[in-house]
């Protein structure tokens, strides 16, 4: 499948979860990351879910990595959207948020995250190959910036839905996950 159906074919296919379910398996997936033994991680990078496209709520994975390490720094991207390129920003409790163009979540806190200070990425995407090949949602930023991480970043995503068989369209500047978790297993690549 190319990128552009998966990503209209899987966005349609999310905004069919009801409440029910997807809270169900949001909780699923909070149980799977949890089995995964993850080295000490002083930095993560993540994301605000939008709760309008029934995004996997991101907030369960990042308080659950919270409470196992206190001084565990979270930070979540603010972009440019000029260039296509994103930061991340440090973020606490009393962080402030503020759509940006594109009506995503971005901090309005300052202290900025150097990428190499990365230990862990979840990554936003709309769906996977068992290749551990994803589909964000088409401008690139976390491709970009992933870039930038140290070579043993672990990248998460986080999935309602098992993998396709392939994305025929990847290409190399794609950057592919180091795990893909649904609500079913999870994924090692």
């Amino acid at each position: 499948m190319l990128k552009k159906e998966a990503r209209n074919y899987f966005k349609q296919k999310r905004y069919t979860i009801s409440p029910t379910d997807k809270q169900k398996w949001d909780d699923l997936l909070l149980i799977q990351f949890q089995t995964i033994d993850f080295p000490f991680l002083d930095y993560v990078l993540s994301f605000y879910p939008i709760e309008q496209n029934n995004e996997v709520n991101a907030f369960l994975i990042t308080d659950y990595l919270h409470f196992k390490n206190p001084n565990l720094q979270i930070c979540y991207p603010k972009t440019n959207l000029k260039d296509c390129t994103m930061q991340a920003i440090v973020c606490n409790a009393d962080s402030i948020f503020e759509a940006n163009e594109y009506n995503i979540p971005e901090p309005l806190d300052t202290e900025i995250a150097d990428p190499t200070s990365i230990d862990l990425v979840i990554v936003p995407m709309l769906a996977f190959d068992v290749n551990g090949n994803r589909v964000g949602y088409g401008k690139g930023f976390f491709d970009r910036y992933l870039k930038e991480c140290r070579d043993d970043c672990i990248k998460v995503g986080f999935s309602y839905f098992e993998p396709l068989d392939s994305i025929d369209d990847a290409n190399e500047f794609d950057v592919p996950l180091d795990f893909c978790i649904t609500p079913q297993r999870t994924y090692v690549f």
